[in-house]
């Protein structure tokens, strides 16, 4: 098995990054390899199988892939159209100097110690955007400065979708209702609409949520509602009762005993801490 080393790879001694844009034509594969450099990937078009470490996982178009440098793995593209990965490699130490400064407390981050590398599925905005700033880079110098920019973005994008990390063995139909849920116009319909996206049967998706999800479907819905509520609180004048309303809650006091339980404090006291008052602001209860 080949292992990949960093300085073959860089086109010059000074350069920070790889980046590249890979077809795989249909019927053919990626033969598994491991390198001493982490690298991102992201489908831009295609279905496939990536091969790693021991695990053969189903991948299309809108995953992102983030490979360690003690991963084992290789891509297979499947007959009906070509595989088309975009790619950019860099340094370890410029994943340790991003990890050590902004994520020290995160043990998870770019897969921790996980037996799978972390993938997770992008919204068709972020995936443009990613494939937009990936061409941005193209055109930049191979410096430490353009990949750490590019890298902190799409590590916003991430976080901005949803900071829980699902696990890589997740279904796709479990991880793409749980993705499209967080959206603001559909928490009004709770968990009839989280069972609607997921187009399976009320037990099979109880089920699955506790497997995977460790969590029930209200429990879930319940916890979009209130991040949402919580961006509203802090960013908006909104009413609080007219906030509630819009997350799907029929009940004020059950919306205030949620949000309650999971930040400590009423939804009142949440937006006064958050919020920058200008003098004569003031706040419903």
């Amino acid at each position: 098995m080949r292992k990949f080393l960093f300085e073959e790879i860089a086109l010059a001694p000074d350069h920070a990054f790889v980046l590249a844009r890979v077809t795989v034509q249909r019927g053919h594969a990626i033969r598994q390899h491991t390198h001493d450099f982490p690298e991102i990937h992201w489908v831009e078009q295609g279905e496939g199988l990536h091969n790693v470490n021991g695990e053969s996982i189903p991948i299309r178009t809108s995953h992102l892939l983030m490979m360690r440098p003690t991963d084992v793995h290789g891509f297979e593209c499947n007959q009906d159209s070509d595989l088309v990965l975009g790619i950019v490699a860099f340094r370890a130490e410029t994943l340790e100097h991003i990890r050590t400064r902004y994520f020290s407390d995160m043990p998870s981050f770019y897969g921790g110690a996980s037996p799978l590398p972390h993938m997770m599925e992008l919204d068709s905005e972020p995936l443009r955007r990613t494939s937009e700033q990936a061409d941005l880079l193209a055109n930049s110098t191979r410096t430490i400065f353009h990949v750490e920019r590019f890298l902190l973005n799409l590590f916003f994008v991430m976080e901005s979708q949803g900071p829980e990390r699902l696990p890589p063995l997740c279904p796709d139909w479990l991880r793409r209702a749980y993705t499209r849920m967080q959206k603001a116009e559909l928490l009004a319909g709770g968990v009839k609409e989280f069972r609607q996206l997921c187009n399976r049967s009320e037990a099979h998706v109880s089920r699955a949520c506790r497997q995977w999800l460790n969590a029930t479907p209200s429990q879930i819905v319940n916890r979009f509602r209130l991040d949402y509520a919580a961006r509203e609180l802090s960013m908006t004048e909104r009413k609080i009762l007219d906030i509630s309303m819009d997350c799907g809650f029929d009940s004020l006091s059950h919306f205030y005993r949620l949000f309650r339980h999971r930040y400590g404090i009423s939804p009142r006291a949440y937006r006064i801490r958050n919020k920058v008052v200008a003098g004569g602001s003031s706040f419903e209860s």
